[in-house]
C-alpha cells in the first residue's frame, strides 16, 4: 500500500512484515545519482517512533538509526549527504506517518507517565 511519494521517494506499508519500505524513484534521479536506483530502506513499524524522533535531527543521528535498515548499508551515507534527498526522505516520513496512522497501521498515544511526579 503506498503511503506516501515524492519526487525521489515513494514509502509503501508492508503489511505482512508490519515494515515500511522507502525505495528511491530512479526516474527522477539527476545522472550523477544514478547509482542509487537500487537502494531502499525498509523499517518495522516497532522502530518507527525512533525514526520520527530523530527525522529532523542530525543527519548522522538519522543515519545511524536507518542504517539496520538500509540495502545496500554503504549507499545510506551518500543518500543522507545529498540534501535533495534527505531533505525529501524527512517529509516522506512526516507524510508516511499520517497515512499509518489513518489506515490504523500506527498509534498515536500519550507518553508514559512516572508515578509520584
Amino acid at each position: 500500500m503506498l503511503l506516501a511519494q515524492g519526487r525521489y521517494w515513494n514509502a509503501r506499508l508492508q503489511r505482512k512484515t508490519r515494515s515500511v519500505r522507502f525505495e528511491v524513484d530512479g526516474e527522477h534521479l539527476p545522472e550523477e545519482l544514478s547509482d542509487l536506483r537500487e537502494f531502499r530502506i525498509e523499517i518495522g513499524l516497532e522502530r518507527w517512533q525512533r525514526l520520527v524522533r530523530t527525522v529532523y535531527s542530525d543527519r548522522k543521528l538519522l543515519g545511524g538509526v536507518l542504517l539496520d535498515a538500509a540495502h545496500p548499508e554503504e549507499l545510506l551515507s551518500r543518500v543522507i549527504a545529498t540534501d535533495r534527498l534527505a531533505t525529501e526522505l524527512q517529509r516522506i516520513v512526516v507524510d508516511a506517518t499520517v497515512a499509518l496512522v489513518e489506515v490504523e497501521a500506527l498509534e498515536i498515544a500519550p507518553a508514559p507517565t512516572e508515578e509520584g511526579s
